[in-house]
């Protein structure tokens, strides 16, 4: 799923709550016992109340061989570059994190990812990292209630939806607390919430054993587009709903589909058997 680059300004709400400060840090550096991780990625420090007590554990995990930090404000990464001055494997980058290549933060992996995400770009800065299942096993991250509503959703439910599917297929998503707006200076207008996502083993829609690389490319490109025609209309039926004398229908009827249910109505198998039968049809097979 491609992401949003956004690139207009945002407000910061730094976090001040020691008991959301120490549940982050303890999950995280859980985390990195479990996958046995070699780096650690903070996105977004601010003033750093996540970052310090992140830097007292990485003090005293000595397998893990990097910590990055990813500060945009100009002011607040040269605290972060003084502060750190000295402290082996500990980096500091100032940077856009959407600006930042991958080889950049993925040079050493396993990496756990943890951050209180900017509102304006949690779900963009979320797909940029959320395609490297196979590098990065867990992340912990701080979104707007309503979005981590969407990521961690279950059908039939009202936040279910094409984010919902894209995320889950790879990750697992669960609820770690609920943060309110009190616990931030300045107090934002909404609630936050703070998620664990790891890594599944095996994706829950998963390409033809023994796909070629080309073959593979193809199914995610028709992956993306079938989790987000559906839910355009979403209260539609899909017969209703999608695109008339379309693959999509085609698809939709030999999977044995109904076409009078919803696409917030479909389970895993579901969206499995579409997603074959729209494959079967649309991929060109090389039989020599």
């Amino acid at each position: 799923m491609t992401a949003t680059r956004r690139r207009r300004a945002f407000g910061q709400h730094f976090l001040k709550d020691q008991s959301v400060i120490d549940a982050i840090v303890r999950t995280t550096f859980e985390e990195v016992e479990r996958s046995a991780a070699k780096a650690l990625l903070e996105v977004g420090p601010g003033k750093g109340a996540i970052t310090r007590a992140l830097l007292e554990q990485v003090e005293k995990t000595p397998s893990l061989g990097r910590f990055l930090i990813v500060e945009k404000d100009t002011r607040l990464a040269e605290v972060f570059d003084e502060e750190c001055k000295g402290r082996a494997g500990v980096e500091v980058v100032t940077a856009d994190f959407l600006d930042v290549k991958a080889e950049v933060y993925l040079r050493d992996e396993p990496l756990v990812v943890v951050s209180n995400l900017p509102y304006s770009a949690g779900t963009a800065i979320l797909q940029e990292l959320a395609v490297y299942p196979g590098k990065i096993p867990a992340m912990i991250l701080m979104f707007q209630a309503e979005v981590a509503a969407r990521l961690r959703a279950k059908p039939r439910e009202k936040a279910w939806g094409s984010l919902s599917l894209w995320i889950q297929n790879r990750w697992e998503v669960k609820k770690l607390l609920a943060v309110p707006p009190r616990a931030f200076i300045p107090p934002p207008d909404v609630n936050s919430e703070v998620v664990v996502l790891k890594a599944r083993e095996k994706i829950l829609v998963p390409p033809p054993e023994g796909a070629s690389p080309e073959e593979i490319a193809h199914w995610n490109t028709n992956w993306e587009k079938l989790i987000r025609i559906p839910f355009l209309h979403r209260r539609k039926m899909l017969r209703s709903g999608l695109p008339q004398n379309s693959v999509w229908k085609e698809a939709l009827e030999k999977a044995g589909i109904e076409g009078t249910r919803r696409a917030e109505e479909l389970d895993w198998q579901d969206w499995t058997n579409w997603m074959h039968a729209l494959h079967t049809l649309t991929f060109k097979f090389n039989d020599s």
